[in-house]
């Protein structure tokens, strides 16, 4: 909807501006919005939004109209939303809902509005609330099947987008290269706070090779922003990904968009992998997963990309994922037990698949 007023936080969403949002997308009408109760949920789950659950109240029976909705709001802490200004992260997201979810594949939750402020920056999305749907979770992991299920997914919507024209009609859609100049400027001070929120959990070989990386990230970002280049969703991770619950549901949905890029696509995969499993399990499985994911993109149209070029990418990968959790990661704040366990994992799984693959020999090249 042109000109709509977009909340900045939640004490600005009215019934009246619900109305207003649900009407956009062909979702009200008659009954109306008169008002709702909120949660806030994902808390200690590396999200660095506001979310909240709406459960909304009607002056009549809703009917097919939603009774819950997900409402995502640009984070309230100052520095990160400066961060997330800087590359335009929160308008990522809206656009990739209004221009790009309909590639399929990767489904994503409905999205009842999506809206964006020039003048603020304000963005605002109202989506459906997937809570009758199994959310993943990182510190828990999957079984292999859901992996693989996961991966198969990854693998043919980054097929549907690989070297499409489509890409460059998306001139928001960033390639990775050009966050470089904004990750290398605040890499520094984000990696001495992700030290001191890591505390003894940062393990000695990420420790050094963190030192290292600063000086790396043009060079990572522009590797993984070569042709042939994909969609990338940009934190394809457990957290992020609902999987079905009854017969008919679609094979897995995937929100938290506003990372997206365009790039290699082992990245994602290199992210999904690295938090998935504890190491022994990471070690037994990634190659045949990695191997899953390029068959099933040679299966889907893909050519001119072999399995040897696959692995390499997903080798670079890994360090971009560390770059990643240590820019974002410096911003983020891991009170609870939830959330500390899932940093420490998260660390611990970076340093061993790091180590083993020998990712850091890669910088030399």
């Amino acid at each position: 909807m042109t000109g709509m007023f977009i909340p900045r936080d939640l004490l600005e969403v009215t019934p009246s501006w619900l109305n207003a949002a649900l009407r956009d997308s062909g979702a009200a009408g008659s009954p109306a919005v008169t008002g709702y109760s909120a949660d806030a949920i994902a808390e200690g789950k590396g999200f660095m939004s506001q979310l909240y659950r709406l459960r909304l109240d009607y002056d009549a029976d809703a009917g097919g109209l939603p009774r819950t909705v997900i409402l995502k709001l640009p984070s309230s802490d100052p520095l990160m939303r400066t961060f997330f200004d800087r590359l335009r992260q929160n308008l990522r997201e809206v656009l990739f809902y209004q221009q790009a979810v309909s590639a399929g594949y990767l489904e994503t939750p409905r999205s009842y509005f999506s809206g964006t402020d020039p003048a603020t920056g304000n963005t605002a999305l109202l989506l459906e609330d997937m809570s009758d749907a199994r959310q993943g979770d990182s510190v828990a992991g999957c079984t292999l099947a859901e992996a693989q299920l996961a991966i198969v997914q990854l693998a043919r919507f980054h097929a549907s987008w690989w070297d499409s024209p489509r890409l460059d009609a998306l001139d928001w859609l960033p390639p990775k290269e050009t966050e470089a100049s904004v990750y290398k400027e605040i890499y520094a001070d984000s990696w001495q706070s992700f030290i001191d929120k890591a505390g003894e959990g940062m393990p000695r070989g990420l420790r050094d090779l963190g030192d290292r990386l600063g000086d790396e990230i043009s060079a990572i970002k522009a590797r993984l922003s070569r042709t042939p280049q994909t969609l990338l969703h940009g934190d394809y991770r457990l957290d992020n990904c609902f999987f079905p619950t009854a017969k008919g549901s679609p094979p897995i949905v995937v929100f938290d968009w506003e990372f997206c890029a365009s790039g290699r696509g082992a990245y994602d995969v290199a992210a999904f992998i690295s938090e998935a499993f504890p190491t022994q399990q990471r070690r037994a499985e990634e190659m045949g997963l990695l191997r899953t994911y390029h068959e099933t993109l040679l299966e889907n149209g893909v050519s001119g990309y072999n399995f040897e070029e696959c692995v390499e990418d997903y080798r670079l990968s890994m360090m971009e994922v560390a770059v990643f959790w240590i820019v974002t990661g410096g911003y983020c704040e891991y009170e609870g037990e939830r959330a500390t366990t899932y940093l420490h994992n998260s660390l611990a799984r970076f340093d061993a698949a790091i180590a083993d693959l020998a990712c850091a020999e890669l910088l030399a090249r």
